[in-house]
């Protein structure tokens, strides 16, 4: 049995951020509701030793061309652990646990970012953890987010 294995998050940074505006959209009727399919991709790895991570968490809205904007941000984060985690006891931190800590900081960036640019902001659903059945092999995975106009 594997053991307990404590984490501190030493840095967050973010390092891409791409808004752009629509100028074809005609906007639906004030108060409808509009599906956005947005994309969260998350991807890492471990020092050699095992003892400290690489993460990066990539978020973007899909379908541009039907929406009022686009949305590309990009956030790496580096994790020292308390001790090496051996190759494999690592998915679990990839898969779940670095993507559910740096979750709640995309999730706001996005959101202030579309409110920023004028529009309502865009909240991204929490169905992204821990359900890992709709995700692609390379870590992709898609969902639906509810935005109103």
């Amino acid at each position: 049995m594997p053991s307990r294995i404590n984490f501190e998050l030493n840095k967050l940074r973010l390092i891409k951020s791409l808004f752009t505006t629509n100028p074809g959209y005609l906007p639906p009727a004030p108060g409808e509701m509009i599906a956005m399919g947005v994309m969260l991709r998350n991807g890492g790895e471990f020092s050699v030793d095992g003892g400290q991570a690489h993460f990066v968490q990539n978020f973007k809205t899909q379908a541009a061309y039907e929406m009022p904007f686009s949305l590309e941000v990009e956030f790496e984060a580096i994790f020292a652990l308390s001790s090496p985690v051996s190759h494999p006891e690592r998915e679990p931190f990839l898969v779940q646990i670095f993507p559910q800590v740096v979750f709640p900081f995309m999730r706001e960036y996005v959101a202030e970012t579309t409110r920023r640019a004028g529009f309502p902001p865009l909240l991204i659903n929490q169905s992204f953890y821990p359900d890992a059945s709709n995700e692609a092999p390379d870590g992709e995975k898609v969902v639906t987010s509810k935005w109103i106009h």
